[in-house]
């Protein structure tokens, strides 16, 4: 009988390292690794915006640039209508009209 209860208490003991290592420690607890991939969303997001910022600027310079541009010529041409006119009088009175 001493032998059956020592093979009941051997079995029972390997039952027991093989159930646990089946299941394991249990589950596995929650990482708080999470929060580092909310802040690198958070950071993506912000990256995204900078850029897009960035380039809103840079097309905002760009258009500057053109009026800037426009109105140098506005003002070139504004400067033309006396000159011309001048020398349209000149030609018309050297034409014998």
């Amino acid at each position: 009988m001493a032998r059956t209860i020592g093979g009941v208490i051997a079995l029972g003991s390997l039952l027991l390292v093989l159930v646990a290592a089946m299941v394991g420690c249990g589950p596995k607890p929650p990482c708080d690794g999470a929060d580092v991939t909310a802040v690198q969303v958070a950071q993506d997001e912000s990256d995204a915006a900078l850029t897009e910022l960035d380039t809103a600027r840079s097309e905002r310079a760009e258009l500057e640039a053109d009026v800037a541009r426009t109105r140098s010529d506005i003002a070139d041409l504004e400067g033309q209508p006396a000159a011309l006119e001048a020398r349209l009088y000149e030609l018309k009175k050297g034409s014998g009209r």
